[in-house]
């Protein structure tokens, strides 16, 4: 039997007697029972019995535990005595040893001080000797033999080393303020001659001038050299070039620009040959005589048009992006090192390459206002006739989105994303220049309709006004349409410094000012608007004018009033309608076919008929207010005149207005009823 199974935290009786049960086989509980507590009573007799022995022996053996603990505490407390006693014998000889070793450093110091002291007295022996030959050599010329060169140059720096060595020595301060005005002097006495081999592109000589520089630890002064010897020898070419063009000078520099670098890499050693680049063509771009500008200027004057002016700025915008490739093609090449260069000097070398481009961009601005201008130009638009005046305006508000875009491209061509600044102010001084076509126009066909109307010719649908005044409404729709197109709004992004046209072309506050230029519609535009507006009343007062003749009529006829009693008792039927509503009548049932003629889809004809007719309600029933002392006939005649009317206006697709509706049951309601037969 499993004890362990008595000895579990979880251990349940039931479970085990059942398990127990389970495993007996066929017998009887009895039995079973029986013999299972007889053995389980055998088990805790033995178990009683072992602890009764485990306890005898742990009780007999505590003192020999406790004697065996009291021997080891003594011998611990030995052993510490011990230690203690050991330590104190380390104490006493690290005290002995100390003073020896600070013995030893002392005598090693002072070592060390008599060898730099001796050293020292070698290096100024030395250093009288160098500064002494030095010296000798600037009295009596610098050498400009290679191997006399190479000694100098070993000279300098055993100079230089020696001088560091000597940086301890009292009179350190003086000894370097000599070597100073040696190597000023040294410097200025071979410049010329390095200038000289730099521009003769002479690689040996230029190698040893470069080492005696970098022995004076003057490297800055090789590059500067450089620098003076590269830009006369670049200006030099310019001069002697036969015809001064902007394409002739990138591509001079542009095929310099690769071996000057090498030059830079591999003769002079330096260690930044781009930012160098950058700086010599910089300053090479700003300095030039002639200069760029001034010769893409005088190239500008001689242009015998607008056009060809502009082509001229899209060559020159082409010829200096092409350099700028070529420059962007040898900072982009791969190479050990490669250093980065700093935006700021990259966005200085851009605005010298493109300072041509932003000197004559300006001119950009007159040159395509006068191509746009000469589009206005048209004998048609000089007529007298006012139809075939707006007419020719109407054909040029077509033309305009084709002209617009054509000069959006050449603005894109020239001036990148920088357009809008120059391209805007031209759209807008030609705008402006049509919209006061469009407004002088305007205004002569208003004053012919007015003219007309008051000497009382008939003017309506049938005038030559009115298909006037729709071409222009439907002229300056397109113009407005056009404008409307114009916005260039494009995705922001991060250009490259070098193509970053904005930045390069634009003064800070202008650039602030780009998007509005992208986004804000020309000035004129609201100009173009309120002329819609004016053309659109004007249309229709001219459309309504025979209307409103005739209703100008009502109040002063007779036939409202004084009429005799037979006439009061006519019926209804007898009755016509007069002659101001039936012209009314007559000329509203051919507005539709004359509309027609004159209005497109897009013009919607039947919103113009709508519209006149509800005016002609309106109108009619402030007129029949305004009738004084109507009597009984004369309702009888104005509600015949309002039936009549309403008759048309239903003909026409509409009906009456409702202060008109309401106006004639008021008028049935006052009528006295026919006396019966």
């Amino acid at each position: 039997m499993d004890l362990k199974t008595f000895g579990e935290d979880n251990f349940d009786p039931k479970q085990w007697i059942n398990k127990a049960w389970s495993t007996s086989g066929n017998q009887e509980k009895e039995i079973f029972v029986a013999n299972t507590v007889s053995r389980l009573q055998l088990y805790m007799k033995q178990l009683t019995n072992s602890l009764d022995e485990t306890t005898t022996q742990i009780v007999s053996s505590i003192p020999r535990i406790l004697q065996d603990a009291s021997s080891l505490q003594l011998e611990g407390a030995m052993l510490q005595q011990k230690l203690h006693a050991l330590e104190q014998k380390v104490q006493s000889v690290e005290e002995q040893t100390g003073h020896s070793i600070e013995s030893l450093q002392k005598i090693d110091q002072l070592k060390s001080r008599l060898e730099n002291a001796a050293s020292a007295l070698r290096e100024a022996d030395k250093w009288a000797a160098l500064a002494s030959s030095l010296e000798d050599i600037l009295e009596s010329g610098v050498p400009t033999q290679g191997e006399k060169l190479t000694e100098l140059a070993e000279q300098v720096s055993a100079m230089t080393a020696s001088l560091e060595v000597l940086s301890d020595a009292p009179d350190y301060e003086n000894k370097r303020l000599q070597l100073e005005t040696l190597y000023n002097r040294l410097e200025a006495a071979i410049s010329p001659p390095l200038i000289e081999a730099l521009t003769q592109m002479d690689a040996e000589r230029t190698a040893t001038y470069v080492s005696v520089f970098s022995g004076m630890g003057r490297t800055v002064s090789v590059c500067r050299c450089w620098r003076r010897a590269a830009a006369a020898r670049l200006a030099s070419a310019w001069r002697r070039l036969d015809a001064h063009t902007l394409s002739a000078l990138t591509r001079l520099l542009a095929g310099e620009a690769g071996r000057q670098v090498d030059w830079l890499t591999n003769v002079l050693k330096s260690e930044t040959p781009l930012a160098e680049l950058i700086r010599l063509y910089t300053d090479l771009l700003l300095s030039l005589e002639p200069a760029p500008t001034k010769v893409v200027s005088a190239n500008l004057k001689l242009c015998s048009s607008p056009k060809e002016a502009i082509l001229l700025l899209t060559d020159l915008r082409t010829d200096i992006d092409d350099f700028i490739t070529c420059i962007q093609g040898v900072i982009d090449a791969p190479r050990q090192n490669k250093e980065t260069l700093l935006p700021a000097s990259i966005r200085e070398f851009g605005r010298a390459a493109y300072a041509p481009l932003r000197e004559l961009l300006p001119k950009y601005t007159e040159l395509e206002t006068q191509l746009l201008l000469q589009n206005l130009n048209d004998p048609q638009l000089n007529q007298d006739d006012l139809l075939e005046v707006s007419r020719a305006i109407l054909t040029v508000s077509e033309r305009c989105e084709g002209w617009l875009s054509g000069a959006h491209s050449r603005a894109k061509k020239i001036a990148g994303d920088a357009h809008p600044v120059f391209y805007m102010p031209a759209v807008e001084n030609f705008t402006s220049s049509l919209s006061n076509l469009i407004s002088a126009h305007s205004r002569r066909i208003e004053s012919t309709f007015l003219s007309s109307a008051d000497a009382g010719h008939m003017t309506g649908v049938l005038s030559t006004s009115f298909p006037a005044s729709l071409a222009l409404h439907t002229a300056v729709a397109n113009v407005l349409n056009t404008l409307a197109q114009q916005k260039d709004v494009e995705e922001t992004k991060d250009p490259d410094p070098l193509h970053d046209l904005p930045t390069l072309v634009l003064d800070a506050d202008v650039r602030q000012r780009l998007q509005a230029f992208s986004t804000e519609p020309p000035a004129s535009a609201a100009v173009l608007r309120r002329t819609k507006e004016q053309l659109r009343s004007l249309a229709r007062a001219i459309l309504r004018n025979p209307i409103d003749v005739q209703l100008e009529k009502i109040p002063q006829l007779s036939v409202w009033n004084n009429n005799d009693a037979l006439s009061t008792d006519l019926p209804d039927f007898a009755l016509s309608p007069q002659e101001y509503i039936t012209e009314i009548g007559q000329y509203l049932m051919t507005l539709p076919q004359h509309l027609e003629m004159h209005l497109s889809e897009k013009q919607a004809p039947l919103q113009f008929l709508a519209e006149v007719c509800t005016h002609t309600c309106e109108v009619y029933a402030e007129k029949i207010l305004n009738i004084r002392n109507m009597d009984a006939l004369g309702t009888k005649r104005c509600l015949n005149d309002i039936v009549y009317l309403s008759s048309v206006v239903e003909d026409l697709g509409s009906s009456i207005t409702p202060s008109l509706r309401s106006l004639e049951k008021s008028l049935r309601a006052a009528t006295p009823s026919q006396p019966s037969e």
